[in-house]
């Protein structure tokens, strides 16, 4: 699992380092315009920003679409996980009581596998080594099913667990690709380049009014950060403010089926 450079550093900590960058560039901008409009007292053209401040809300909000929408289908995911397992538990009962507490003794163990592959957090070999087990149970769940469906006596069960056991194994590759697959770095990078240069093309415009209204300056800053940082902590889930412990409880539930 690829680990980009900016999903290594805490998401508050990348925003308040956005919002001090955005003050230094605003004071930057605002000392160079007050020195531009001292050396040309004649001049009276004005720099205007709304087209940038607009081109950089439209890419935020575009960018938080993004990772929101990333987040929605992950939390489906986890909820249709959970269901998948639960189904393949319950067609365990079609088969004779012998079979049946193999079956469930190795759900049991998948279960526990896959609460650890949400436990172990961001840790990148912890995901991929509980991923790697749960691989093996479910592999062995199926060379049973399919052991078993050699033998005529098990045609229904075994017309009721293949499918169930093959959408469980399949929903864990869509989990973990759904996992990769985040918000381009290019694109945030761009989005914090874009900050900057709005910052000080403001602050720049202001020193060319002769004044500055840092509360207005202040707020602008401190809301572009804001924005960035809940737009990371979205496509970031195993760790930050906002994070996928609800629907991994309905994972964690499913050991009330083996009490």
């Amino acid at each position: 699992m690829k680990t980009d450079l900016l999903f290594q550093i805490e998401a508050w900590v990348i925003a308040l380092v956005l919002f001090i960058l955005m003050i230094i560039a605003t004071l930057i901008g605002k000392k160079i315009g007050n020195k531009i409009r001292l050396n040309n007292k004649s001049e009276k053209n004005l720099t205007e920003t709304s087209g940038l401040i607009g081109l950089l809300f439209f890419l935020l909000a575009f960018t938080f679409g993004m990772s929101g929408s990333r987040y929605d289908s992950r939390r489906t995911i986890i909820v249709e996980e959970a269901n998948d397992i639960g189904t393949a538990i319950l067609r365990s009962d079609l088969y004779p009581d012998t079979e049946r507490t193999l079956f469930r003794k190795d759900f049991k163990e998948y279960v526990e596998a896959r609460i650890q592959y949400y436990e172990v957090g961001p840790d990148v070999k912890g995901i991929l080594k509980a991923d790697s087990l749960s691989q093996a149970i479910s592999a062995r769940l199926w060379k049973r099913a399919s052991d078993l469906s050699k033998n005529p006596a098990n045609l229904a069960a075994t017309q009721q667990m293949i499918p169930a056991l093959n959408t469980m194994i399949d929903v864990t590759t869509s989990r973990l690709a759904g996992e990769r697959a985040k918000v381009p770095e290019s694109i945030l990078i761009m989005l914090f380049l874009l900050a900057l240069i709005t910052a000080f093309y403001s602050g720049y415009s202001e020193g060319r009014k002769g004044k500055i209204d840092w509360l207005v300056q202040t707020g602008f800053c401190l809301l572009v950060s804001l924005v960035i940082l809940f737009t990371y902590d979205l496509d970031r889930p195993r760790r930050g403010f906002v994070n996928l412990d609800g629907p991994n409880q309905t994972i964690i539930e499913l050991r009330k089926n083996f009490n």
